[in-house]
């Protein structure tokens, strides 16, 4: 009975909830002095507790002269307890991940990202964090979509530009406002050198390969790459003027010289 009773605390609930509650499974069903009796809660005690576990939906209350209690499947309940925890970790894990972005933020101006929800988390504060323009250079055709709504959320208060090296092949969701170009030759070095072999082809070092996703960049002032490292995909988020700028100015220069092209429709 300790570790049923420890086990049910650790997915939320009080001692006291916990022995209520299982003593109730246990009886089947029974008033508030089989309760006392069975759980060793004192008796003051239990009414409150079973009407607390009664508005979480975890017991149920035939009301008389005396109250019968009866327990809700423990399944259904376990159900309840384990969503519960769940969204708290989720919630827990945001709240960490936004604290540690910020404080990032402010003492490195090139840090590392892991993970795929942390990836989406960056790419979607990078994306809130845009006051002029947002510049998007899409390398990976069969994962637009994941980010189709962050960049039709930004085209509705800024201008964005989505560059497509492959056209909208691939693109099947709305990107709201945002405008599409398919990039043609401007400069025979940056063509071969630049764009050819490090934004397009994979990037073999060190005997690792690596290859090229996405690039967001906010403003001039924010630049996020996203990319694979042997198969497993990471991002760096770099607010170095001198990187950012640098970047934006590439991309600008490929869609001053691009083709502009529609983008599928519908809604989101």
């Amino acid at each position: 009975m300790d570790d049923l009773i420890r086990n049910l605390m650790t997915l939320g609930l009080t001692e006291y909830e916990a022995r209520v509650y299982a003593a109730l499974v246990g009886i089947g069903e029974g008033s508030a002095r089989h309760i006392h009796e069975a759980s060793k809660v004192p008796r003051p005690r239990v009414y409150d507790i079973a009407e607390g576990l009664a508005a979480r939906g975890f017991i149920t209350i035939r009301r008389g002269n005396p109250h019968v209690y009866i327990p809700v499947e423990p399944a259904v309940v376990i159900h309840h307890l384990t969503s519960a925890v769940d969204a708290a970790a989720t919630a827990a894990v945001q709240g960490l991940d936004a604290l540690s972005l910020d404080a990032r933020s402010k003492n490195s101006p090139i840090w590392y990202v892991q993970g795929e929800w942390s990836i989406r988390r960056h790419a979607e504060s990078l994306a809130a964090g845009v006051t002029c323009d947002l510049a998007v250079v899409c390398l990976d055709y069969g994962q637009i979509g994941e980010f189709a709504r962050l960049i039709a959320d930004a085209s509705r208060d800024h201008p964005v530009s989505v560059l497509l090296p492959n056209g909208k092949r691939g693109i099947r969701k709305p990107l709201g406002n945002a405008s599409l170009h398919v990039p043609k030759p401007f400069c025979t070095f940056f063509q071969e050198n630049i764009f050819e072999r490090i934004y397009c082809g994979p990037l073999s070092v060190d005997g690792s390969t690596f290859l090229l996703e996405y690039i967001f960049i906010a403003d001039d002032r924010v630049c996020m790459i996203v990319y694979r490292e042997d198969g497993v995909r990471n991002a760096v988020v770099i607010t170095l003027p001198f990187i950012t700028c640098v970047q934006r100015q590439f991309v600008n220069r490929m869609i001053a010289s691009a083709e502009r092209i529609e983008g599928p429709s519908g809604g989101m």
